[in-house]
């Protein structure tokens, strides 16, 4: 049976929760430090281990020992990896504001750096591969994220709010309706002031913000100033604070996801989320974070459309299965309940299976089992057959249709 358990990275960033990771594994952090992405996959920072007969092995090596059968040959051929990377993120404190590149500008600027002797682990690069990184974020528990810009009477409105009396030499730079050229200078000088002018600008939009929310306002334009003043008090010194005010605030209940293509603009706020992406670890970063920011290349990323993003919800497509809806070729998600029917496949592509609550066990071909208790996970070869069984849910990470992940 094809099918290896593994062992997955807990990465420690300092946004990170205490709680949501270390209760899914059942077992609490040994340093008590905070748990913030629980990575499966096999991105080359941090492969997750598979479990064969002969030992602990990193994944992305043991698909390199036979990329055809472990990715099937048209995966091997078009990526040569695993093309998904899948996390838990519990996010405790706000992560940074950032956009990820697009295939072609992650190809050019991998070489860029890699040209100019730039290390792969320098605190100041920005291309750490060259792919892209579209993912899908599913919340398990009400969950918070700023992404894309807002449609431009709202953003208006609320530039409006925070500039005040100031808003008639802003609004000469600043359309009524925006484009993506006014959005993007009005951007970029916003975020290049110089740390005296970034302070008053600050400290001039907070009170104004507070004696919107004292005078009344929609519960729109409120949510937004009260999410602006709250990054105020975590990052003082930091205009992405205002991010709130021209980004969209989403609030996530459980089970509600969204998309987030190349050039979108986002944050994550509080939480804990499925992730699922592209086999990616570029970020560009624009504020909201201690790491490296380098704004001109942020800029040069963005997709400056405004609109708000779409709230995907999973239909059922068999009894025991739940699909997402399909947005990049990389990645495919379910959520599969085998108490509720029968879950099983005959081939397809390469999958990580994660079990979320219960108690659900494996069945293979000839007659090999394996248990899958919560908080455990499984790697699945392309092309192996199986069944899940038992009382519970888990999730399916596996590879969108077009790029030959059917078959379940």
């Amino acid at each position: 049976m094809r099918i290896f358990p593994l062992e997955n990275t807990i990465q420690h960033y300092a946004w990170g929760g205490y709680d949501a990771i270390p209760a899914l594994l059942g077992k609490p952090d040994p340093e008590g430090r905070p748990c913030a992405e629980l990575w499966m996959g096999a991105h080359p920072s941090a492969p997750s281990k598979a479990l064969t007969e002969s030992g602990a092995m990193p994944l992305d090596a043991l698909i390199a020992t036979d990329p055809e059968a472990m990715l099937g040959p048209e995966l091997a051929a078009r990526y040569g990896q695993l093309p998904f990377l899948f996390k838990v993120l519990s996010a405790a404190e706000p992560l940074s504001i950032q956009a990820h590149p697009s295939k072609r500008k992650a190809e050019l600027g991998f070489a860029r750096e890699n040209l100019a002797g730039v290390p792969l682990s320098a605190p100041d690069r920005n291309y750490r591969d060259s792919n892209h990184k579209p993912e899908m974020a599913v919340a398990l528990e009400p969950f918070t994220a700023l992404c894309g810009f807002r449609p431009a009477d709202e953003l208006v409105e609320n530039m409006k709010m925070a500039a005040g009396d100031q808003w008639e030499s802003f609004g000469k730079r600043f359309a009524r309706n925006p484009g993506k050229v006014e959005l993007s200078v009005s951007f970029y000088g916003a975020v290049s002031r110089s740390p005296e002018e970034r302070d008053g600008m600050l400290a001039r939009s907070r009170a104004r913000l507070e004696r919107a929310i004292e005078a009344g306002m929609g519960p729109g334009p409120e949510a937004a100033a009260r999410a602006s003043i709250a990054l105020m008090d975590k990052y003082p010194r930091d205009i992405g604070a205002l991010a709130p005010l021209i980004l969209n605030l989403v609030e996530l209940e459980p089970g509600e996801g969204i998309y987030i293509g190349s050039g979108i603009l986002h944050a994550y706020l509080h939480g804990t989320a499925l992730e699922i992406m592209a086999n990616s670890d570029n970020v560009l970063r624009g504020g909201l974070t201690p790491k490296h920011v380098d704004i001109p290349e942020l800029v040069s990323t963005l997709d400056f459309e405004m609109r708000a993003p779409e709230r995907l919800h999973a239909e059922r497509v068999a009894a025991g299965t739940l699909a997402y809806p399909r947005r990049a070729d990389e990645f495919a998600l379910d959520r599969l309940e085998p108490e509720l029917g029968p879950v099983s496949r005959s081939g397809g592509g390469p999958e990580i299976l994660l079990c979320a609550e219960g108690a659900l066990e494996i069945a293979g071909a000839g007659g090999a089992r394996l248990a899958l208790p919560k908080g455990s996970s499984a790697f699945v070869a392309a092309g192996e057959p199986y069944r899940v069984e038992g009382v519970g849910h888990a999730w399916r990470a596996g590879v969108g249709p077009a790029s030959g992940g059917g078959g379940t």
